[in-house]
């Protein structure tokens, strides 16, 4: 009875040993070269019969400790990594958005310039013709008076400072807006 009891003690011991063997075989990864000289990994335990071996990775190389935050000398947490990360998303909207609103602004004064390009009624005169003996001959011409070219020249300085507004906000983008 004791020598039955020994033999379940022990299958149970063996059965248990298995199962803890093929547990840590599965989580390895094996490299398995066949027969045309093919090289293979697998995360799957080699079969009975397999070439296959161990593949042993090094950790001491992977572990990297924290860096110290420069402003407290401390180690970086998580939070302290979160809170930073989106102190410098928040930096970047805001260059963002100041390039959005210059590229808007830029839109708008090309719109106005290219809606300007008429003369007004205030911006034309009538330039009656007249014959040698100073009576009209019927043709007359129209004249564009100078308050027209002021006001061109208003929209057009008004793109010009819209476009250096929008260089500007691209290169403070480029230069300051944190990655």
């Amino acid at each position: 009875m004791q020598l039955l009891a020994e033999r379940k003690i022990s299958l149970i011991a063996g059965m248990l040993l298995s199962c803890f063997a093929f547990a840590a075989n599965a989580q390895g990864l094996w490299k398995y070269t066949g027969k045309d000289g093919k090289v293979t990994y697998s995360d799957t335990a080699p079969k009975s019969g397999e070439n296959a071996v161990p593949v042993i990775a090094d950790t001491s190389g992977t572990v990297i400790p924290a860096e110290r935050n420069l402003s407290s000398g401390k180690p970086q947490n998580s939070a302290s990594v979160t809170s930073r990360a989106s102190e410098r998303a928040s930096e970047r909207e805001t260059y963002r958005k100041a390039l959005d609103a210059a590229r808007d602004e830029l839109e708008e004064a090309k719109k106005a310039l290219e809606a300007g390009q008429e003369t007004t009624q205030d911006e034309r005169s009538i330039v009656v013709g007249r014959g040698a003996n100073g009576k009209p001959t019927g043709v007359n011409s129209v004249t564009t008076k100078p308050e027209y070219y002021s006001r061109i020249a208003l929209l057009e300085d008004a793109v010009k400072k819209a476009e250096e507004k929008v260089a500007a906000a691209e290169r403070d983008f480029r230069q300051k807006a944190p990655q």
